[in-house]
C-alpha cells in the first residue's frame, strides 16, 4: 500500500473554499428561519392555533448540520497532509445531512398522502350527506 499523502491543488481548495462559504450562508439562512418559525409556531400554540413550530425545528436543526458539514470541507482546505481523510469526512457530513433531509421528505409525503386520503374521504362522505 502506498502511504503517499495527496494534496489538493490551489484551484481544487478554491473550489472546495467556495462550497464551504455557500454552504455556511445556507446554514445561517437556515437557522435564522428555523428560530423565526419556531418562535412563530410557539405563539400561535399560545394562542390556541396549531403552529409551525416543527418547520421551525426542522429547518434549525438542519441549518446546524449544514454548518458542521461547511466546517468539514473547510478543514480540507485549512490543514496540510490529511486532505483525503478530510475530504471523507466532510463527505460523511454531507451524508449526514442528507440523510435527515431524505427521511424528513420521505415522512412529509407519507403525512400528505393521509391527509389526501382523510380529506377525500370525509369530502365525500360530506358532499354525499
Amino acid at each position: 500500500m502506498d502511504n503517499e499523502i495527496y494534496e489538493f491543488n490551489e484551484s481544487q481548495n478554491q473550489l472546495i473554499l467556495d462550497l464551504s462559504k455557500k454552504m455556511l450562508f445556507v446554514s445561517y439562512f437556515l437557522i435564522a428561519s428555523g428560530v423565526l418559525g419556531a418562535i412563530t409556531g410557539l405563539i400561535t400554540i399560545l394562542q390556541g392555533g396549531f403552529g409551525g413550530i416543527v418547520q421551525g425545528v426542522v429547518l434549525l436543526v438542519t441549518g446546524i448540520w449544514t454548518i458542521n458539514a461547511s466546517k468539514a470541507f473547510k478543514l480540507i482546505v485549512e490543514t496540510q497532509g490529511n486532505d483525503i481523510e478530510n475530504l471523507m469526512g466532510a463527505l460523511g457530513q454531507l451524508r449526514k445531512l442528507y440523510t435527515l433531509q431524505y427521511w424528513l421528505f420521505f415522512i412529509s409525503l407519507i403525512f400528505l398522502a393521509i391527509a389526501v386520503i382523510v380529506i377525500v374521504i370525509f369530502g365525500i362522505a360530506a358532499g354525499g350527506s
